[in-house]
């Protein structure tokens, strides 16, 4: 046969077709508990897993309600596009429960390593452009870890009662918006407290990630976790609470209890910046740049009642603007103000 002028000649026709590329009609893939089809909606698929292999740039996983129990992790290895990403969120007015309980690593030992491959009930590694909504995680190593990952999108989270962190993002990950997020009660047995956070971003770099209106309590560690992160991350509306108090008895107890932790002493610098926050009612301080170097700006934030420092900036040069801090321990000190200008004050 020869092809026409107006074909693809055949050996790059193949290669669309295996790229993905050549896929121009979005589909809608549908996942229950119960499941034991081919991913219609009068046949879902029973795996998640499953739905996630058979999308392609475009699709719709729906999740019907229900508890979902899968014993290994949710990997997801691929991407969107820009144009046309790759969505899971649950079916309209249903509750969706992702229970990570069966899977490796809930929990390891103590002192036991958790292998890469094995941390997120969504572990999602190098897989850009896709969109996460209407999702409650429980029980897992890390509710959602994502790794090498960019251009994504998380709206309407609960992650809960797991066993690292609720929701962390790491290695070079960029552009990436969390939107309305739950996390509390995350704790780390293998660790003592050590790790376990509401939210992270750490061990990396990348432009453009964006926390906004998330609540982040009850975390054996610190609410937020900025550790060793090389990029700015805008923080707005975040709201911690009643992290690092040692709620399940380990000992030696290892959790820092901070509200905000944004960086880490010396290296890498980051910018962060962080508007309209609340922390209140952590065991230690409200916010501390944990010696970042960097040019933080603070706007419009309130630090209460937490059991040491308000504000802790020690190492930064920062600006902040209309911040509160009243009723904090550390001695009655309300703020710990070494290097910065102050905007207003905070007695």
């Amino acid at each position: 046969m020869i092809p026409s002028k107006s074909s693809p000649p055949p050996l790059a026709l193949l290669a669309l077709l295996l790229s993905g590329a050549y896929h121009t009609t979005a589909r809608d893939i549908f996942v229950s508990p119960a499941g034991t089809g081919t991913g219609t909606l009068d046949a879902p698929y029973g795996s998640i897993q499953s739905a996630v292999g058979a999308a392609v740039a475009g699709d719709t996983i729906f999740l019907r309600g229900g508890t979902y129990a899968p014993t290994a992790n949710i990997q997801i290895a691929k991407s969107g596009t820009r144009t046309q990403p790759i969505t899971v969120r649950a079916y309209p007015g249903e509750k969706v429960i992702v229970d990570g309980e069966n899977m490796p690593g809930t929990p390891k030992a103590l002192d036991e390593a958790l292998p890469n491959s094995e941390r997120g009930i969504f572990h999602i590694q190098n897989a850009n452009y896709w969109a996460f909504y209407d999702l409650e995680l429980i029980n897992g190593p890390y509710g959602i870890y994502a790794r090498d990952a960019s251009h994504n999108t998380y709206t309407n989270i609960s992650t809960h009662d797991n066993y690292e962190t609720g929701f962390q993002l790491e290695g070079a990950s960029s552009n990436n918006t969390v939107t309305n997020l739950d996390s509390y009660r995350n704790r780390d047995p293998r660790k003592n407290g050590e790790s376990a956070d509401g939210f992270a971003c750490k061990s990396g770099s990348g432009e453009g990630n964006v926390l906004r209106n998330a609540r982040l309590w009850d975390n054996v560690d610190d609410g937020l976790d900025l550790f060793m992160f090389g990029s700015a991350v805008v923080l707005e509306e975040v709201y911690a609470w009643g992290n690092g108090y040692n709620r399940w008895g380990f000992s030696p107890f290892e959790g820092d209890g901070n509200g905000f932790k944004l960086g880490i002493t010396g290296n890498p610098v980051a910018d962060h910046v962080v508007r309209n926050c609340i922390a209140f009612g952590n065991w230690k301080k409200g916010f501390i740049d944990n010696g970042n170097p960097g040019s933080l700006t603070f706007e419009r934030n309130s630090a209460w009642n937490n059991g040491d420092t308000g504000f802790l900036m020690r190492s930064s040069s920062s600006v902040m603007r209309g911040n509160v801090a009243a009723v904090n321990g550390a001695s009655g000190s309300a703020q710990v103000c070494d290097w910065k200008t102050w905007h207003t004050s905070l007695h």
